[in-house]
């Protein structure tokens, strides 16, 4: 790829100075545009006027007169084909203004040689006419001035030569007539440049969306349509010299959080902050881009290797790792990236911006901040994406899903308090599929809010058969919370089962609030309001934005399971996070429980925290619904025993 990237217009915003300048150009083209109709049309009835006269001139004159006043007219007709024919192609107003005056002189110069040779009192009119020709055919108002004041004064110099009785009577004739014309000038010309104004403020509109669409307005890096031009350009240069490029999308972990506790215009001079970061640490051949949101994307030549554009990447994202200072905040983000390679990876743009947003996608969910580079294995993973995603549009969801149970237990008594519902997929077509898969296909399909429907009316159901004292966790999607027709399908499902609300716990995790606040707050608290209860799964995984937890109705804490694996490493860091969690939840006067005990140790290191209620496969693993109660009954025997 070439320096055309960065010295494309694409790459800054257009200066005031030389817009304002480019504005008054384009007005005195428009301006001569318009007039070029009327100069022509001007010049057409010129020429056959002055055809008559020169045969005129040629019959009625002799000798020397003959000779001076047909050369004269036959000039004026070559004169005005030459500057018909110059009337062809572009157009200035400079050049049109002197196409007119040339002519508006020619026809002054006929009438003062003729007058010269044979005065006549009667045709010192003529100057008048010849007023009124300029005034309607003079591009530029200099030339009507101009034109006008020598026609005038040259006919009341002849008129006084005639006598005072001839001065008068002309300057009364001359006045009047050049009121007139003057007149007819100002309309016609006032109409024109109004046009004229309008068209050229039309246009100018035009390009500034124009540049408004090419450019994003609040970083100054080109736009998304900029982007995917540029992309065009740089696919058809690889197709035409074999050349390849990589294709990057950068997307900022934890902007949301920031954007919604600070206010957008924190957020924005985030953002114009994260550009120029950007900016500055890409090569001048690199082409960046804006996309919306969050997001960004970025063109890197071929000329360095995957090595390379590893590590191009990890400068990128390390950089965003060091804090932003906006007045007195200090703010931390961090960026993960992912890139595909053409014509590796694809040949036109929407492969590779699939690739590279899947790519993308992968570094999210493997650790944030990482850079992932599109691969043979990620492309047999988009094909089992795509294979999966037909398949479940096809299925029958009531037959095909399924639901088992994982017992939550309070340690202090020993008594199962609830039971967390967990989705099962078991398709005919490609065996057991994995919760992990088929509920991310479920969101991009737009099927996540059938499924939940589905699935809660079969927890509902099987809740109704335990004790009233133990409860149901169900899960719900970020799409769920967003969906306003989801939660509304969510209370009646649960105003229409036979179990009380207050025995329904709906889990959520931090990404799926942190998505948009205000809308999974309003659908929270209409849950809670039934009666039902909130619990945050997976807290410390995600944002851990202690500001938000007392904004929303919460009533439990899940930690995260990898702080109880991390319990095993010794290091007590796993200890203190737990520790610090069911202080928390303590001080908030909420529930504490967590995830991921499955020995002896875990379960005391658990104990020693303070958290009392614990779920993991020490306890047990999920099981069936007829299971669940069967483990409900033994439990019953073994405690009464």
């Amino acid at each position: 790829m070439d320096q055309s990237l960065n010295a494309s217009p694409l790459s800054a915003l257009p200066n005031d100075k030389h817009a304002t300048q480019d504005a008054r150009q384009r007005f005195h083209n428009g301006v001569a545009e318009a007039f070029a109709p009327i100069i022509r049309g001007f010049l057409l009835p010129a020429i056959v006027y002055y055809t008559l006269i020169t045969i005129a001139h040629f019959f009625a004159e002799t000798g020397t007169e003959q000779i001076i006043l047909t050369g004269m007219s036959l000039a004026t007709v070559l004169l005005a084909l030459s500057l018909l024919r110059s009337l062809q192609g572009d157009l200035s107003h400079g050049k049109l203004e002197l196409i007119g005056l040339s002519m508006h002189l020619a026809m002054y110069v006929n009438i003062v040689t003729y007058l010269s040779i044979h005065f006549e009192e009667h045709k010192l009119v003529y100057f008048v006419l010849l007023v009124l020709v300029i005034s309607t055919s003079a591009v530029s108002a200099r030339v009507i001035v101009i034109g006008s004041a020598l026609s005038l004064a040259t006919m009341l110099w002849l008129a006084h030569k005639a006598g005072p009785d001839v001065f008068l009577q002309y300057a009364f004739i001359g006045l009047a007539g050049t009121f007139a014309a003057l007149g007819m000038a100002w309309l016609m010309r006032t109409a024109i440049l109004k046009a004229v104004a309008a068209r050229t403020m039309a246009d100018d509109l035009r390009r500034k969306a124009e540049v408004l669409a090419d450019f994003d307005t609040l970083t100054g890096l080109p736009s998304r349509r900029s982007f995917f031009i540029e992309l065009d350009r740089a696919l058809t240069k690889a197709n035409v010299t074999t050349s390849g490029f990589y294709m990057g999308i950068i997307d900022l972990d934890g902007f949301k959080p920031v954007n919604d506790l600070y206010g957008h215009v924190t957020g924005d001079r985030l953002l114009t902050e994260v550009a120029e970061r950007l900016r500055a640490a890409l090569s001048g051949d690199c082409f960046i881009a804006r996309l919306g949101g969050d997001e960004f994307a970025l063109i890197v030549p071929d000329i360095a290797g995957q090595s390379e554009v590893q590590a191009l990447g990890e400068r990128l994202c390390n950089g965003m790792r060091e804090p932003f200072i906006l007045d007195s905040l200090s703010i931390a983000i961090s960026a993960s990236a992912g890139f595909a390679h053409c014509p590796t990876h694809g040949s036109t743009a929407n492969q590779l911006y699939e690739r590279a947003d899947h790519a993308l996608y992968s570094a999210k969910r493997a650790t944030r901040g990482d850079v992932v580079i599109f691969s043979a294995s990620h492309e047999a993973a988009m094909k089992d994406v795509g294979r999966i995603d037909q398949t479940l549009r096809n299925c029958d969801l009531a037959k095909e899903m399924s639901l088992v149970y994982q017992p939550q237990i309070d340690i202090n008594t020993g008594r199962t308090i609830g039971f967390e519902a967990l989705a099962r997929w078991n398709s005919p077509t490609l065996g057991p599929v994995s919760p992990s898969t088929f509920i991310p296909a479920a969101e991009r399909s737009g099927l996540i809010e059938r499924m939940t429907s589905v699935l809660l009316q079969k927890a509902l159901s099987t809740a109704a058969t335990w004790p009233h004292n133990v409860k149901l966790s169900f899960n719900l999607s970020a799409n769920d919370l967003m969906s306003p027709r989801s939660i509304s399908n969510v209370v009646h499902i649960v105003r229409d089962s036979n179990i009380e609300p207050n025995r329904v716990i709906f889990e959520i995790t931090e990404t799926a609030v942190m998505s948009d606040f205000d809308r999974a707050r309003d659908s929270l608290e209409l849950l809670a309001g039934m009666g039902c209860l909130i619990a945050l799964d997976d807290f410390g995984s995600g944002y851990s934005n202690f500001g938000y937890i007392n904004r929303f109705p919460l009533h439990k804490l899940k930690t995260d399971r990898n702080f109880v694996l991390r319990l095993r490493e010794d290091d007590g860091v796993g200890g203190n996070i737990l520790r610090a969690i069911s202080d928390l939840s303590m001080s908030l006067g909420i529930e504490c429980l967590a995830e991921g005990v499955e020995s002896d140790f875990d379960l005391e290191a658990v104990r020693a925290a303070g958290i009392h209620q614990v779920q993991g496969f020490y306890f047990g693993r999920p099981m069936a619904g007829l299971d669940a109660m069967n483990y409900l009954q033994a439990e019953s025997h073994r405690l009464a025993s």
